[in-house]
């Protein structure tokens, strides 16, 4: 149920964005996919052995403006990590909805070339319950900031990224997630 809920908004969505763009100029949207690594450096002393794991995203990009534009972004993602706790071992393994917002600016603006740069908020809503000890809860609702550089070649885009929690993902931990992501996409129009 969730899942034709999610893909019905995602087609509408995008039948709204069609719409748009046959009124704008400056106007892409696009689908995306990637790697992304990373690591949740907890405070707690307790914690040991702390390290990074790979994970991937995919979602939807929408792109608005000339040389300064604006950027929103419908990405699923997974990260992960591994720590011990006294001896015993986790390895949180987190599903999220992602939204960025960034705005950016065309170093290189041309129709065949594009070199970007971005920040912004990035939003995140997780999906499911991370590997834990008892007690210790990881955060539905997490806010950061990303950091973006990317290239635009006709309607492939490539982009990396960096994305700061600002919030503690696990309070109890007190862990802030911290990802660095390469992605590949395509402009659909």
């Amino acid at each position: 149920m969730k899942k034709a809920l999610f893909l019905s908004l995602l087609a509408l969505l995008v039948l709204s964005l069609t719409t748009v763009k046959a009124q704008t100029s400056g106007f892409n949207v696009g689908i995306k996919a990637g790697v992304n690594y990373t690591k949740m450096p907890a405070d707690l002393n307790e914690v040991s052995n702390e390290s990074g794991k790979a994970g991937y995203t995919v979602g939807i990009f929408a792109r608005m403006g000339d040389a300064l534009f604006i950027q929103p972004e419908v990405n699923f993602t997974t990260v992960a990590s591994k720590y011990a706790i006294t001896s015993q071992s986790y390895h949180p393994k987190i599903k999220q909805v992602n939204v960025p917002v960034l705005v950016g600016y065309k170093l290189i603006n041309s129709d065949a070339l594009n070199f970007r740069v971005a920040v912004g908020p990035d939003f995140g809503y997780t999906l499911n319950k991370p590997d834990a000890p008892a007690g210790f809860d990881y955060k539905r609702v997490n806010v950061g900031g990303a950091i973006n550089a990317g290239i635009d070649i006709g309607n492939i885009t490539l982009d990396a990224r960096y994305s700061r929690g600002f919030t503690n993902i696990n309070k109890d931990l007190d862990a802030k997630a911290n990802t660095y992501s390469l992605a590949v996409g395509f402009k659909i129009f």
